[in-house]
């Protein structure tokens, strides 16, 4: 059985308890450089723990701000959704609007077949085939005017072509879709569609190689009728007694801010843009409860712990601070660019109480929506629009664009314009419209499309509390955000606390090896020592004995 060499020599040494004073003293040394080092790393890990629910949280008012966009106040609808389909497609233009609506027709495609062939690969003939885009007229189409619009495509058909290398070839053209079908009954067709639209008929002119002929079986030069299966034509609607046309299915025109997608023909359809009272409540209603949460939670976390009460977790964190004094100030604060007066929140019916949350009066936002609806298009709809109603504005300014009034300005006789005395990019004058592009600035990337002849306007813009709102959150979850940015001080901290730990871990394994190396040395002495006591003691009581 191995002995401890300390054990050892302490039986004839000092005879004292050397590793318990060896630990007695490393522990004196370290302990308190290792328990200041594990609260450091505890402390981290609360306030890593804490940010995470701050980070939550607004997560949390970010899908909840997501939700209100998908459900917004001023809704579109159609009373035959089935023949006359409408969707939103940019809610800054949109405005209240009601109309009726007879869908007399569709758009259509022109549709031609050349039938009779044996197969795919029938030989057609060589030479060169014209396709031109216009509009057929007549009883049976046998007058032709061309689109001066469209482009006319010349293509050379090669002797040894067959009937699916001219699908190929046509495939390649825009604005045309053909394709070999198998009829059935023994023979094949070559069908060819065109775009929707009355200016959007096929004319087809053949020009034959002698050598090789066949390819006039294509030729609609005189007449399309014996090809025609369908022909192109206009979507045609009455709107409230106005008869309009239009070349496609899909309008974009008709209702600033709205597509209207046309299915089949319908009369009476009531089309209505309105502000709906109960969904704008609901909206507001979440709005309000989804930042009385995040609110809470932020005074919860950075409570000071006066008068005995517990401190929270982020107590005295700038940060935090930071981002609860935002939250206030946007409540607050006015929202500018939405009519004449700014317009606030109070002016919606919500109250903010003596602790710092909001409250939605029921009462109050129906009174205020029955006297004022576009009033709440501040609350959750950015707005870009121009004094001259010729005008439309689009584009997203950024955070650092100021709401209100802003000035248009033109040279009618040179076209140069600017944007709060910001030079413009103009772009082509296209029937009797012109953009103009904000290429720097807080505007960048806004367009303004203005008439010819128009030599200055005012264009106002609107930040909703929504989008402001939303600019907080995104600073605040950012990489580079309020959060992370404290998040990654946090993680230093705990990494540098382990760090230390560890450094004291071996430290404290040093210094025991270092005492217990010299307590051994200091024991080898005392040993010697008693042991040449011993000897002399022992050589005195001989001579003693001796002398007797």
């Amino acid at each position: 059985m191995a002995t401890d060499i300390l054990t050892s020599l302490n039986k004839n040494g000092s005879g004292l308890d050397i590793k318990s004073l060896t630990a007695t003293l490393v522990q004196a040394d370290i302990q308190p450089k290792q328990t200041a080092q594990t609260k450091r790393a505890a402390a981290a890990d609360v306030s890593i723990s804490a940010l995470g629910q701050v980070r939550a949280s607004f997560a949390k008012l970010q899908t909840a701000m997501a939700g209100i966009a998908e459900t917004p106040g001023l809704q579109a609808s159609s009373s035959n959704p089935a023949a006359l389909a409408v969707t939103v497609t940019d809610r800054a233009k949109l405005t209240e609007v009601s109309g009726n609506i007879d869908v007399v027709q569709i758009a259509k495609r022109h549709v031609l077949e050349f039938g009779g062939f044996s197969g795919g690969s029938a030989p057609i003939g060589g030479g060169s085939l014209k396709v031109e885009f216009g509009v057929w007229g007549g009883e049976t189409p046998t007058d032709f005017a061309l689109n001066p619009d469209s482009q006319v495509h010349t293509l050379t058909i090669p002797p040894d072509a067959t009937l699916d290398d001219l699908a190929a070839v046509l495939n390649t053209l825009g604005g045309i879709s053909a394709k070999v079908l198998d009829k059935g009954d023994g023979t094949f067709s070559l069908g060819i569609v065109g775009n929707t639209g009355a200016g959007q008929a096929m004319r087809l002119t053949a020009v034959e190689d002698a050598a090789v002929p066949g390819l006039a079986a294509f030729d609609t030069t005189a007449t399309n009728a014996t090809r025609q299966v369908q022909a192109a034509s206009d979507a045609v609607m009455v709107v409230d007694g106005i008869t309009v046309f239009r070349s496609s299915n899909t309008v974009t025109d008709l209702v600033p801010g709205l597509q209207i997608d046309l299915t089949a023909p319908a009369t009476n359809i009531d089309l209505t843009v309105a502000r709906d009272s109960d969904t704008t409540y609901a909206n507001l209603e979440t709005l309000v409860g989804s930042i009385n949460e995040t609110k809470a939670l932020l005074k919860t976390l950075s409570a000071r712990g006066l008068d005995g009460a517990a401190a929270g977790a982020l107590a005295g964190d700038s940060a935090i601070a930071t981002l609860s004094q935002k939250l206030s100030s946007l409540i607050s604060a006015p929202l500018n660019g939405f009519g004449g007066d700014p317009v606030h929140l109070a002016d919606m019916g919500v109250q903010t109480m003596r602790d710092g949350s909001l409250l939605l009066s029921k009462y109050n936002f129906e009174k205020a929506f029955a006297a004022n609806a576009a009033m709440f298009d501040a609350a959750f709809s950015d707005r870009m629009v121009a004094d001259d109603l010729r005008v439309t504005v689009t584009g997203t300014p950024t955070a650092a664009a100021v709401a209100g009034n802003h000035s248009f300005v033109r040279d009618a006789v040179t076209g140069e314009a600017s944007f709060d005395g910001l030079a413009l990019q103009a772009g082509a004058l296209i029937d009797g419209m012109q953009d103009y592009t904000v290429m720097n600035g807080a505007f960048a990337g806004t367009v303004m499309t203005v008439p010819e002849d128009l030599t200055a306007t005012t264009i106002t813009f609107g930040r909703s509390f929504q989008t402001a709102l939303d600019g907080i959150i995104k600073d605040a979850l950012s990489g580079t955000g309020a959060i992370a940015r404290r998040e990654t001080q946090e993680n230093a901290r705990k990494t540098e606390a382990a760090d230390q730990l560890a450094i004291l871990a071996k430290r404290s394994a040093d210094l025991e090896t270092r005492y217990l190396k010299r307590f051994a040395e200091m024991e080898k002495a005392i040993t010697k020592m008693k042991s040449t006591g011993e000897y002399l003691s022992n050589l005195v009581d001989q001579w003693a004995n001796a002398s007797n």
